[in-house]
């Protein structure tokens, strides 16, 4: 017990002292007070609201964990693996007695304590809208639905996070578009089965929903059940009492259920993971060097060392196309055939599409090079080629541009087939909105991966993103896949995106 609490402490504590954290830590704040002030509602289709007591703050509180915790909390608490792999401290870890079971419990818990302070604030957002609005506060109401359905519900998020973790093509950013997708179809059974099923209902929405409709049922008969998040902009809501879920003895089993899968997954991380083994590491290419006499190489050390050039000398022989195609060669470099196969079906789809099918294949061919698009700005920190990269001359009026202008390239190209197609049509309108998106998204990645040093943020927000724009959602729409895109939008916010990547990059090097 002394070795799980040493590994839960210290891993929690380096967790919070990371700006992922407060960021995250942030958007929970904004989300409790959102809900607390009524700007985001529960309601049953089309405007039935429950009134303001504890039952309903509490429903609305789980609901509110379960969606955006169970879904982005993962990208906070996945990587404490992949980190011990990266600073050395698994080899040191391996040196030890400590079992796998024990590193991946460890781990688990350290994961649902992150979780555990998200729900907290939740909770206290909970009660002070339930005082601000003069309601009775009944504490077990409000805390009942936030212990028994999004407990249990991180509890899994936090496995499947260990899980993802020692499992090595889903370290990585595949691991985090697997998830997403994941999140969205595990939904799909909980919610639109015919009937219910508390052991697929691990978000605890059919649960919740059930019991809302059914009181909006009571109180409206014209209602036709279901529920759904949504702003009160323009929103007349018509309120019905809501006495919360008649709690069963079955029900808190079916709950419980999803806290023994979690540490089953756990478990199941622990088969899986190698202990830091070096024999289980991918071995480096060897290259076969030319063998060399003994009296050649004490011949050839004997010789005086060359003179490095001077720093004024190697401005003078610069060239930026040099730099731009070794850019490029780094943004495509390890890409597997079927990677190349695939982007260029993408091209010809967009060449012999209609022209709104055509828009949203763009859409996925912009989306196809993200897990390169999230090592931009990032990977000297990755790589900690940080000090070498920072002394070249003048890296930020060579080598950003160069990257910037590398994405830029790529997308571009997998692109080009709808550009072909709307000159080809005459749609002159969409060539505006083509180019403000390709150059949005290599801005964007720019940005957010200079200011985190990590290429998950922009995997998640890129993402939602597109998730928006397939979902022709006008805000989001920087393709122009719908006559409301604001693509005008798009082009200043690349160039401000551009300038704030700079400007932190000149911050990061007088500061290193």
């Amino acid at each position: 017990m002394n070795i799980l609490y040493a590994i839960v402490r210290a891993d929690f504590l380096e967790r919070v002292r990371r700006y992922s954290f407060l960021m995250m830590l942030g958007l929970v704040v904004w989300l409790g007070y959102a809900s607390a002030s009524q700007q985001i509602i529960l309601r049953v289709p089309p405007d039935y609201v429950g009134e303001i007591n504890s039952h309903w703050v509490g429903a609305l509180m789980a609901m509110t964990a379960t969606l955006f915790l169970g879904w982005f909390g993962f990208y906070l608490v996945k990587g404490s693996v992949a980190r011990d792999y990266e600073t050395g401290v698994g080899q040191i870890m391996a040196a030890t007695p400590l079992t796998r079971p024990l590193y991946a419990l460890g781990k688990w818990l350290s994961n649902l304590a992150v979780l555990g302070v998200m729900l907290l604030i939740l909770l206290a957002a909970g009660v002070v809208m339930n005082l601000a609005m003069g309601a009775p506060l009944d504490l077990w109401a409000i805390s009942a639905p936030i212990l028994l359905i999004a407990l249990p519900c991180l509890a899994l998020v936090a496995a499947l996070a260990v899980l993802f973790d020692t499992i090595p093509w889903l370290r990585g950013g595949l691991g985090n578009l697997v998830y997403f997708f994941a999140f969205i179809l595990s939904l799909i059974p909980s919610i639109e089965g015919e009937t219910y099923q508390p052991l697929l209902d691990f978000t605890g929405f059919r649960l919740i929903g059930d019991q809302i409709a059914l009181a909006a049922l009571r109180a409206y008969p014209e209602s036709q059940g279901g529920f759904a998040f949504s702003f009160t902009s323009g929103l007349v809501p018509r309120y019905f009492p809501y006495h919360g879920i008649p709690w069963t003895g079955e029900m808190v089993l079916c709950r419980l259920f999803f806290v023994f899968a979690a540490l089953m997954l756990t478990l199941l991380a622990a088969v899986f993971f190698d202990r830091f083994s070096p024999s289980r590491l991918k071995p480096p290419k060897k290259r076969n060097a030319p063998q060399v006499e003994p009296e050649a190489a004490v011949e050839r050390a004997a010789r005086p060392n060359p003179r490095l050039t001077p720093l004024s000398g190697a401005r003078a022989g610069f060239r930026f196309d040099a730099l731009f195609t070794a850019e490029l060669k780094l943004f495509l470099k390890g890409q597997p055939w079927w990677w190349y196969a695939a982007a260029g079906g993408l091209i010809l789809a967009q060449l012999l599409s209609d022209l709104d099918s055509t828009r949203m294949l763009l859409a996925a061919a912009w989306v196809w090079p993200i897990l390169r698009l999230s090592q931009m700005g990032c990977r000297e920190a990755r790589c900690d080629m940080r000090q070498l990269l920072f002394s070249a001359p003048r890296p930020l009026l060579n080598q950003l541009p160069a990257l910037w202008l590398a994405a830029f390239a790529v997308l571009a190209l997998l692109g080009s087939g709808a550009f072909i197609r709307f000159l080809a049509t005459g749609a002159w309108a969409s060539l505006l909105p083509w180019l403000a998106g390709a150059m949005f998204v290599p801005s964007l990645a720019l940005a957010l991966g200079v200011l985190t040093g990590s290429g998950k943020p922009f995997e998640v927000i890129y993402v939602l993103w597109m998730y928006g724009v397939m979902q022709r959602v006008p805000a989001f729409d920087f393709v122009g896949t719908s006559p409301q895109s604001p693509w005008y939008f798009y082009a200043p916010l690349a160039l401000g995106l551009t300038a704030a990547a700079f400007l932190i990059r000149q911050m990061q090097m007088k500061s290193r």
